[in-house]
């Protein structure tokens, strides 16, 4: 029964309105698809004791929509608050903090949160050093990586190495599962190979393309396009971005440097 009461309060409080947040907790947050942009309309209560107008709003994400019914508010007043921001080379749970400033400096700004979470087409992650590529990383930085840093010796091209994963979850998995049907490279740094893991994921291995050396000094900047058969995401653009020289390996390197 305990229990029971519990929940019942835990589905009055996710019903009853939201104020400053677009739900209860993350728990509750909405879904979308990856190719979908979250939107909300939060309310925004003034939590300050004497009224403020808002004079600045700052965000933690580049959303397209930011925009505040009323800049003026008396004590506890409410406006609302519109945000839309992408979910595209996003998945799993999703998180923007606005910050409302007043033009009274002795009061802090009123914080709004946003929470959804995006359902993925076509995760696309990096495969940390040594690590097995069964399972998409634990380490969230690993996920969602579309550019890749690479510093090497020209002498050593059998470091010149990169490795990524592609998974679909099931709602999102092609007839037949899902295939690269092609990659399209136009420069010659790089060669690239792909194989489909047993639980249908897909590993593309980047090495250099002259395993005997030496390689070309220089920086390169280069586009990779991973063509699949994904109806919504035929086209995977990844960023390669490549020095070449001697000095590499002399600085300390970030081994999260994608």
């Amino acid at each position: 029964m305990p229990r029971l009461l519990a929940l019942l309060c835990v589905a009055v409080l996710a019903a009853a309105e939201v104020e400053n947040a677009n739900a209860v907790s993350p728990e509750f947050a909405p879904t979308v698809r990856e190719s979908q942009p979250f939107q909300a309309r939060v309310t925004v209560r003034n939590t300050h004791k004497r009224a403020v107008r808002i004079s600045r709003l700052d965000t933690t994400c580049h959303c397209s929509k930011l925009e505040l019914g009323s800049r003026f508010l008396i004590p506890g007043e409410t406006t609302t608050l519109d945000v839309v921001a992408a979910s595209d080379r996003r998945s799993g749970p999703q998180k923007v903090r606005v910050s409302l400033f007043v033009s009274d400096p002795d009061l802090e700004p009123i914080e709004v949160w946003c929470w959804w979470n995006v359902r993925e087409m076509v995760a696309v992650d990096a495969i940390p050093p040594g690590a097995q590529p069964d399972e998409r990383p634990a380490d969230t930085a690993w996920r969602d990586v579309y550019r890749f840093v690479a510093h090497e010796r020209p002498d050593e091209p059998q470091r010149l190495r990169k490795r990524v994963r592609l998974s679909c979850p099931p709602e999102e998995t092609p007839p037949g599962g899902l295939r690269v049907e092609g990659i399209d490279y136009p420069g010659t740094l790089w060669a690239f190979a792909s194989r489909t893991l047993d639980n249908g994921a897909i590993v593309i291995t980047a090495t250099a393309r002259d395993q005997q050396g030496p390689l070309p000094t220089g920086e390169f900047g280069e586009t990779v396009v991973i063509r699949t058969n994904h109806p919504g995401k035929p086209r995977i653009e990844l960023r390669f971005e490549t020095q070449i020289d001697l000095q590499a390996g002399r600085d300390p390197r970030d081994p999260m440097g994608q």
